[in-house]
């Protein structure tokens, strides 16, 4: 996953800063999924956001 990966940062401010569980990966990958679904109400362009939430739920499954 890469460092700007939007799932790794959540799950690393979660751990503050240590190593991220699995549980915290999760909760960025469903936060994630929740900003999307919202800016594509929204009418809002999603695709770097969509390559990011694949990238990350191929590392976590």
């Amino acid at each position: 996953m890469q460092n700007n990966n939007f799932v790794l940062l959540t799950a690393l401010q979660l751990s503050g800063g240590k190593k991220p569980k699995r549980w915290q990966y999760e909760y960025g990958l469903n936060l994630l999924a929740r900003y999307i679904n919202q800016r594509k109400v929204m009418g809002l362009d999603v695709t770097g956001l969509m390559d990011e939430y694949r990238e990350a739920f191929r590392k976590l499954n």
